[in-house]
């Protein structure tokens, strides 16, 4: 395990009630690992006061320290490099796009996916090495880990919101074209979630597109981007 690991690892449990007994964590979060019980909060508190106490931390180390956090036993740890990838902008441009996909095939269940992939790269970070981007993409939607195919959906929930470029939108819709099939709760949900935040930018597209789809999409991202449209709300 890493040094800076152990380090954040010690105050996880120092933060739990019980002196850092676990119990495990709740199936409808999507997966059963041990689970410290943390607030979300909590623990995005703890990684900030890390970066706060380590601002010389180089390039190298921040890698290291991810990819041991992305192998620990806990909920907690293998969520906590979200703040990290966030609050190192220079490091997360300079992330190899293959290190991520390694990383993603870390994850389990639908909580651990989102909170590597719902709001920390953004549209800027995909134009910038947009071949790079949607080849990654393109091949996590086709992988056979359920978990990678959201990641592919997720992924693209905050740059569609930020973005008019048509690049973003038309991926987003090939990638929902290729999962609209996949029966799993963890893929309809994320088709869902794409189309309604994709309203923001390209409404129109995103109307016609469901007009034109409406016997093969999910119900579910039917219903829910429908009334989107109509009401502003989900």
């Amino acid at each position: 395990m890493n040094p800076h690991h152990q380090a954040i690892l010690r105050q996880i449990q120092a933060t739990v009630p019980g002196r850092g007994q676990t119990t495990q964590r709740p199936e409808h979060l999507g997966a059963i690992r041990k689970w410290y019980g943390l607030k979300n909060e909590q623990r995005r508190r703890i990684l900030l006061d890390f970066r706060a106490a380590r601002k010389d931390l180089g390039f190298a180390d921040w890698l290291a320290l991810i990819d041991s956090l992305y192998q620990g036993e806990s909920y907690e740890e293998r969520c906590a490099p979200q703040t990290l990838l966030l609050k190192y902008p220079r490091y997360r441009r300079r992330l190899p796009l293959a290190q991520l996909d390694a990383w993603l095939g870390c994850l389990e269940g639908w909580a651990e996916v989102d909170s590597t992939c719902q709001t920390v790269f953004s549209a800027a970070d995909l134009l910038a090495d947009w071949e790079g981007w949607s080849g990654l993409l393109a091949s996590l939607a086709a992988d056979a880990n359920v978990n990678k195919r959201r990641a592919a959906l997720v992924l693209l929930t905050a740059p569609i919101t930020q973005s008019d470029d048509i690049r973003i939108l038309n991926l987003s819709l090939q990638l929902i074209e290729r999962l609209k099939e996949d029966s799993d709760k963890r893929i309809t949900k994320a088709i869902s979630w794409l189309l309604r935040k994709g309203i923001k930018q390209h409404r129109n597209a995103i109307a016609a597109y469901l007009d034109s789809n409406a016997t093969s999409l999910p119900a579910v991202a039917r219903r829910e981007t429908r009334k989107k449209l109509l009401t502003g709300k989900k």
